[in-house]
């Protein structure tokens, strides 16, 4: 696909749908704009407002309804009484941990809103740069949208009814039924727009992740070009540059995501730990199997995917990076020695010493597959 993409508006076209999801749910407070016609993403004083409401009334709308069930006698009587005083205090760890996540989401993120603009500015302008450097390059931006866009809404979606019909399914009770859709869509919501934040981290590090690949097979093809010398060792030059802004691009993300992805990982570990107690609790219980073994089930199948999928997003970049980083150290090798080369990947080699970033969750914790077995011990 080729979408204007020297003015970035093959990046908008990527990722504007999932940033407008953010936006609209109050994890944000600013909109993606093409940096040609409009200046880049922007973030306005209505937006600010629009999204200090939408938060405020999501939480209000949760412990609201929450409240209103416990101050009703019957209500309380039909949700509560066939829990356990274990279970009671999961559901009710639950509540309070989905909560206070949505809020240190959204306070990290604020805090680094400037910045947070800043790195998806840069991203706009590295695919400009490509593009002007290397005109025959072909953006897939088509599918790279398909992948983000579509996926993340059928989790989405799928994720909203599986959580309305366990808030439900929890609920047993019938009256109540305006206080039991406030509890059931303020949750669906608070929860889901955290995920969708860890799927647009995600995004983020599989861009890299392509791009670094780019650079590979354009190293490739110059390694294997028969053209006049002095063109070919620019274009190099040029990867070598495009390689280090990756890097930089790298260590953003990873100030900008990387405490918001250690909650997100946080909350699905006690998430999955709490509600995988409540089967095990179940069947020891003999209980008969009914809805509620499957809503719960599928509730947890989400939140595994996305700490799997994280973590090997996380593994699948550092690898491409290192790939395309050897590759770029192999530059001398493919041209005979040369003492200007040789220097040339000695300075490299230094700066890669000093620069050997990889995905992060939270400030150290390497976000590979690793991952997987320290959140499911």
């Amino acid at each position: 696909m080729q979408r204007n993409e020297a003015h970035g508006e093959g990046f908008v076209y990527c990722y504007d749908s999932l940033y407008s999801l953010l936006f609209y749910w109050g994890i944000i407070t600013f909109r993606l704009h093409t940096t040609h016609n409009d200046g880049g993403p922007k973030s306005t004083p209505l937006r600010i407002i629009y999204a200090l409401a939408m938060r405020l009334g999501l939480i209000l709308g949760f412990v609201g309804g929450i409240y209103v069930k416990l101050s009703d006698r019957e209500m309380s009587k039909a949700m509560f009484s066939q829990l356990s005083p274990l279970v009671k205090i999961i559901f009710t760890w639950e509540s309070v941990s989905c909560i206070l996540t949505y809020i240190q989401c959204c306070v990290t993120l604020d805090g680094h809103r400037r910045r947070h603009i800043m790195l998806l500015t840069r991203m706009q302008l590295l695919d400009t740069r490509v593009s002007a450097q290397f005109p025959h390059v072909r953006w897939r931006y088509n599918r790279t949208r398909s992948k983000y866009w579509y996926g993340t809404v059928g989790i989405t979606i799928s994720y909203n009814i599986v959580s309305l019909a366990l808030m439900f399914e929890t609920t047993h009770c019938k009256c109540g039924f305006l206080s039991t859709v406030l509890i059931a869509c303020s949750y669906a919501w608070l929860t889901s727009s955290v995920g969708a934040m860890g799927f647009v981290h995600i995004g983020l590090m599989d861009y890299l992740r392509i791009r670094y690949r780019l650079i590979m097979k354009l190293l490739e093809q110059f390694y294997q070009a028969k053209h006049d010398q002095e063109e070919l060792h620019q274009s190099i030059d040029k990867l070598f540059e495009f390689s280090k802004c990756c890097s930089q691009l790298l260590t953003e993300i990873n100030a900008i995501c990387g405490a918001v992805a250690a909650t997100g990982i946080f909350y699905d570990f006690t998430h999955m730990t709490c509600f995988v107690y409540v089967l095990c609790q179940k069947v020891l219980r003999s209980e008969s199997l009914d809805t509620q073994y499957a809503f719960i089930s599928l509730h947890l199948v989400v939140h595994i995917y996305k700490v799997i999928i994280t973590c090997t997003y996380g593994y699948l970049l550092q690898r491409e990076k290192r790939n395309c980083l050897r590759l770029l150290s192999e530059y001398a090798v493919h041209f005979g020695d040369q003492r200007s080369i040789q220097t040339r990947v000695e300075c490299f080699q230094h700066w890669r010493m000093h620069n050997n970033h990889m995905a992060t969750i939270g400030s150290s914790f390497p976000c590979n597959i690793s991952m997987i077995y320290i959140v499911s011990l």
